[in-house]
């Protein structure tokens, strides 16, 4: 099922392993960044897969944000995601403007001194964590965060499949981590499952069962949760914008009898602003 995350337990509850079909979701990513550098489409759409299956190891109330800083320091990408499913990413201006060709490799995309930054708990029970990227790369450094900051070992693959016109196909990912305790060959096992045969992630979700029992030992299924595509924004959150602006520059779109437009850079929503809205403003 799509966009729904699986969750197991394999080599005797030693090592969790999730895995998720969200095609749908990154599909969804694609369509709102039509006209970004496939590059930088692919590097957003890797984050917002791995945080996808990443909300189904949140509890209760919890969210974890992500930031990723290239190594050029003006260009950044955010993601989010919380316990309930919700996910959500976007690049911000400095690296929309770049000057990225289609053919760029991630890796130079990142550079050699990119950083993530991970906010992770509840209302005010949250801490925060830095974690260099020595792999250039979205899965790999996901990862590494979590054996820097977590100290727990973790294997992170997310698969992206275009068709002939760069559009998403399908879209699987994985999460494995080893539970305290657990021999760190057990993750060595997991990794090299899935690096040894491409396709497997996808296989997983369409055949669980036996995909499953034919690679790990003593497999469990714990549950399933569900994943999604989410912008929580509302009009209202745009109102802070216009009152930053100008009070000349209010009365002067009120003049001219003009409507003033806000635009959402996570879900592509236009917010309008009329003539009675500015006049609230006043």
């Amino acid at each position: 099922m799509s966009n729904q995350i699986n969750k197991t337990l394999v080599f005797d509850g030693q090592v969790r392993l999730y895995f998720v079909n969200n095609t749908e979701l990154v599909q969804e990513l694609f369509e709102l960044h039509e006209n970004t550098p496939l590059p930088l489409k692919l590097m957003l759409g890797k984050t917002v897969s791995a945080m996808s299956i990443l909300s189904g190891s949140l509890k209760g109330q919890e969210r974890m944000n992500l930031q990723i800083t290239m190594s050029q320091p003006a260009y950044q990408l955010f993601a989010e995601t919380e316990a309930n499913g919700n996910v959500s990413g976007y690049l911000n201006e400095g690296l929309l403007k770049a000057e990225v060709y289609e053919n760029a490799f991630m890796k130079d995309v990142i550079g050699p001194n990119g950083r993530i930054r991970v906010i992770k708990g509840t209302g005010m029970n949250q801490f925060t964590s830095f974690t260099t990227m020595p792999n250039q790369d979205i899965d790999l450094d996901i990862a590494n965060y979590f054996a820097q900051s977590d100290q727990t070992p973790t294997f992170i693959l997310t698969e992206l499949q275009l068709n002939e016109n760069a559009e998403i196909q399908s879209s699987n990912a994985v999460y494995a981590q080893l539970l305290p305790g657990a021999p760190s060959a057990l993750l060595s096992l997991v990794k090299h499952a899935f690096n040894q045969q491409p396709n497997l992630v996808s296989r997983l979700n369409t055949a669980l069962s036996e995909e499953l029992e034919k690679r790990f030992e003593n497999v469990k299924m714990i549950g399933s949760s569900s994943t999604q595509f989410f912008c929580g924004c509302t009009k209202e959150m745009f109102y802070g914008m216009l009152l930053s602006m100008n009070e000349e520059e209010i009365k002067k779109a009120i003049e001219q009898n003009e409507e003033i437009e806000a635009f959402c850079h996570i879900c592509g929503k236009t917010y309008r602003f009329g003539q009675q809205d500015l006049f609230n403003l006043l």
